[in-house]
């Protein structure tokens, strides 16, 4: 009887020939290994984030592009870069050989191949790459987290474009809605709703791990990628404070900064999620009833230790100010520096959104767009946020 220490492997094999499928899937699962499969070099594309395997055997010869492509696409994602990769083909020329392992393959074998062979080549590549794994120092992304003074700020607004520019200065990023009520990701990004936050809400703090958060991640053109909160009443869920915790731990490991999108209501899970944050950003506009508000906020902030450098205020103009914003003033009520004012940009902001796109991206160039990049700028010099 086989012994199933593997079973915590997940093995993609990739083939377009049937009968090499069947082979080489019922030697895996002999072994304890989980096995899916795809037949051509988009599924397998696909399988990769829609089922995060801890390895690929990959074969060179596919109907729609070549395994050396597939392999290139993986090497060219965060998440996929050091993905571990078997080539399997049945030409045995070096200068094919070269081109896979120039394309990021981490071996190369020719067919005909024993199944015991393909079996030790796996189990020795799984157990380098954990090794290897394990002996580099962990260094956990910064988690920025953005919370309103009060509903309609457009803090959502303000923290898709601070981690759309932080993806363009080359950075990894995951932006996240912690909510248990309607998320506006998907609406602002004009998404099919995605099913992010909620899937993992039904697990309990134990059972959510790096790669259920992976599957559970939007991917967006631009590289960004998301965690959508709840599209529905049908969706709604009480969080746990320990559930907030992992999610944000395993996002926060993943990349080199993880955005929340946080709402502005007290709550345990709310209070779990910013003492997580290595940096909270609150976003106020400068008139009476959302400056009240930030005032009780920041008393709010502070009740749970997040105060001095951690707490920084971003100070949104949603329309023209007949009289000039005093940013010294603003200072004073706040008791915090001011990290970021943003213009005025209606037209800007409505015609992006049109568009699915943060304004970022679709005008690069104008003022409310310098806005956001000048607070990444400052997000990422300050020396007091890191804990």
């Amino acid at each position: 009887m086989a012994e199933h220490k593997n079973i915590s492997a997940k093995i993609l094999v990739v083939d377009d020939e049937p009968n090499v499928l069947r082979m080489v899937s019922y030697a895996l699962q002999a072994e304890g290994f989980e096995v899916v499969v795809a037949q051509n070099g988009n599924e397998a594309l696909i399988k990769v984030l829609t089922e995060a395997p801890d390895l690929v055997v990959l074969d060179v010869m596919l109907p729609d592009m070549s395994g050396a492509e597939v392999c290139e696409q993986l090497r060219k994602k965060q998440e996929t870069i050091d993905l571990p990769v078997i080539m399997l083909s049945a030409l045995a020329q070096v200068s094919d050989k070269i081109r896979c392992l120039e394309a990021g393959a981490d071996e190369y074998v020719t067919k005909p191949i024993a199944p015991e062979e393909l079996l030790a080549r796996i189990k020795a590549l799984l157990a380098r790459f954990r090794q290897v794994r394990r002996s580099l120092p962990k260094q956990p992304g910064k988690v920025l987290g953005f919370i309103g003074a009060k509903g309609g700020v457009g803090t959502t607004t303000v923290a898709l474009n601070v981690a759309s520019a932080l993806v363009e200065q080359e950075k990894s990023v995951v932006a996240a809605e912690i909510r248990s009520s309607y998320g506006t990701f998907s609406a602002q990004l004009n998404l099919v709703q995605p099913q992010g936050l909620v899937r993992l809400l039904e697990h309990d703090p134990g059972k959510i791990d790096a790669r259920e958060v992976r599957l559970r991640l939007a991917d967006l053109p631009s590289g960004l990628r998301l965690l959508v909160g709840p599209q529905c009443v049908a969706e709604y869920r009480g969080m746990e404070s320990k559930q907030v915790e992992a999610i944000i731990q395993i996002i926060g490991s993943m990349v080199d900064y993880a955005i929340l999108d946080l709402p502005c209501y007290s709550s345990d899970a709310n209070q779990a999620a910013i003492r997580c944050c290595d940096m909270v950003a609150l976003v106020v506009e400068p008139e009476s009833t959302a400056l009240a508000s930030g005032i009780v906020a920041v008393e709010q902030m502070k009740s749970w230790g997040v105060y001095g450098k951690r707490l920084g205020i971003i100070v949104v103009n949603r329309a023209p100010l007949a009289i000039p914003i005093n940013l010294d003033q603003l200072k004073t009520m706040l008791e915090h520096e001011i990290i970021g004012v943003i213009p005025t940009a209606a037209e800007a902001l409505i015609t992006s959104q049109r568009e699915g796109l943060p304004v970022i991206l679709y005008q690069p160039n104008c003022d409310v767009s310098k806005a956001y990049i000048d607070i990444t700028k400052r997000i990422s010099a300050s020396a007091g946020w890191i804990r």
